[in-house]
């Protein structure tokens, strides 16, 4: 059972190997990695130190990491779904028996070998053959493999989430080093999966405050961005909204290893339905359909599908905001469009195949939701963020201070936009007045939702 749950992770680690590994064998170098996370009572005791050590601990367990919390315990009074305990240790504890099947979260320090050591703040290191420094603010994260780093987050939690898929891909490349020498290009694959030594995100400038009205939005797709998103926004202090999540799938143990608020408990149930029961403040209104072409959208959408002429699609439908979530490998491509903008099809010009299982990881899927809700949170003034796209590697984080770009016109976008005036398709849309609603139409399923 936990090769079915890592599969999608194996076949990843696959585009880098040789054929001729065996698949026991990369199972086994996933569980076989045992990392302590470790912080001091100065972090933990504020909301965003928890929700650090709680993203690095879920994001490793799905990888399939031996995980030890070497933290004091303390009282969460946030949302930290999915997590449903109010203390720290025992949350950690049960969400970690009901992930990957024979894998659970330890309190402590384990008697066995550690591998990798991570440490948020100021506090000391467990030993271990690679130990990170790991810090953050309110919109940063930065880590250091020499020195401790400072820990200010207070008010917002996106800098501790950075913080906390930091640390889940450099645990994660200490397995893939350990799989060097079945590399299909060894010097390629040494930089790739080199350890990062320094490296700063700056997810906003310091001072940027958002809406956390995020008011009615539609998410096509309950797949791991949009989990991700909703792990991201139901972390939002103050966040009000309603959103309309449009999926038809069931949860499977395979979606284990990325969807960031599913639980083992809740595989064989609907999607949309299993993310509804977190939502709060943010109401979230399960659809347990498949989106299809000319079904009605609202102003502002998220899609999270990895089919492109479902982008497509949507983008026809001219909403007000559309932001989009993808995977690539390794690498997450992030973008917003508007009536300012190049389009969805202009950025995704080729359909592309997304037949079969998709290769994915835990902490790509988790960057590209993460950073589709900052979109999200800063559409109405989101000239504070730099570029109209995001394309990132996690595996290098050096280079975040090149990941943000603009957008370009496409002559032949397959949306059939205006190319002097992106974003406004030439053709009626009947879509446009059919008036608000769940049903959708008679037309075609276009929609695969990961």
């Amino acid at each position: 059972m936990l090769a079915e749950a890592l599969n999608r992770t194996t076949l990843l680690i696959r585009t880098e190997l040789r054929e001729d590994v065996a698949e026991p064998m990369l199972v086994d170098a996933l569980a076989g990695l045992t990392v302590v996370i470790s912080a001091d009572s100065s972090v933990v005791e504020t909301a965003s130190g928890r929700t650090a050590v709680i993203t690095a601990a879920l994001l490793m367990a799905r990888s399939g990491h031996r995980v030890w919390i070497d933290c004091p315990d303390a009282s969460m009074t946030e949302p930290q779904p999915p997590l449903a305990q109010t203390r720290l240790h025992d949350a950690l504890r049960r969400a970690g028996a009901d992930l990957l099947p024979d894998r659970t979260i330890e309190i402590g320090s384990p008697a066995e070998p550690v591998h990798f050591a991570v440490v948020f703040g100021k506090g000391q290191a467990s030993a271990g053959t690679d130990v990170l420094y790991i810090g953050a603010s309110d919109w940063s994260a930065s880590l250091s493999a020499d020195s401790p780093r400072d820990w200010t987050a207070a008010a917002q939690p996106f800098g501790a989430m950075a913080a906390g898929a930091l640390a889940a891909s450099e645990a994660f490349k200490v397995v893939m080093r350990g799989l060097a020498p079945f590399a299909r290009s060894r010097q390629a694959y040494d930089r790739m999966f080199a350890a990062a030594t320094e490296a700063v995100i700056d997810l906003t400038p310091a001072a940027a405050r958002p809406a956390p009205d995020v008011g009615v939005f539609d998410l096509i797709s309950g797949g791991a961005i949009a989990n991700a998103a909703l792990f991201a926004l139901l972390r939002t202090p103050g966040i009000l909204g309603r959103c309309r999540v449009i999926d038809n799938d069931e949860s499977a143990l395979s979606n284990l290893n990325r969807n960031a608020l599913l639980l083992r408990s809740g595989v064989g149930r609907a999607k949309v339905e299993d993310l509804a029961r977190y939502g709060h403040s943010l109401e979230i209104q399960p659809v347990v359909e498949r989106y299809r072409e000319s079904q009605f959208l609202g102003a502002v959408v998220l899609l999270g599908v990895d089919d492109i002429p479902s982008r497509w699609a949507a983008q026809r439908q001219r909403p007000d905001w559309l932001g989009v979530g993808a995977t690539a490998g390794f690498a997450v491509q992030i973008s917003s469009h508007d009536a300012t903008t190049p389009c969805v099809g202009c950025l995704h010009p080729v359909a592309g195949d997304t037949d079969g299982p998709i290769p994915t990881v835990a902490f790509v899927s988790f960057w590209a939701g993460l950073l589709l809700a900052v979109r999200l949170l800063f559409r109405q003034e989101d000239r504070i963020l730099v570029g109209d796209q995001t394309w990132f590697s996690p595996l290098r984080p050096e280079g975040w201070s090149y990941a943000n770009m603009g957008l370009s016109a496409h002559a032949d976008c397959p949306v059939g936009c205006d190319v002097l005036n992106c974003g406004v398709p030439t053709e009626p849309l009947t879509a446009l007045s059919s008036g608000p609603g769940l049903k959708s139409t008679t037309h075609g399923s276009v929609g695969r939702h990961g």
